[in-house]
């Protein structure tokens, strides 16, 4: 019974860490396309 326990609670640090880890990239990743393409101001 602990064993499961254990094992699910590690399960579930893997996926809160894999979806925050792809919330930090898909970040990253906008903030590096937002510095190559800024968006022109036109008057």
């Amino acid at each position: 019974m602990k064993e499961n326990l254990l094992q699910s609670g590690q399960l579930m640090l893997f996926g809160m860490g894999g979806v925050f880890l792809v919330l930090f990239l898909i970040y990253l990743i906008s903030r590096l396309l937002i510095k190559l393409f800024p968006v022109e101001k036109r008057e």
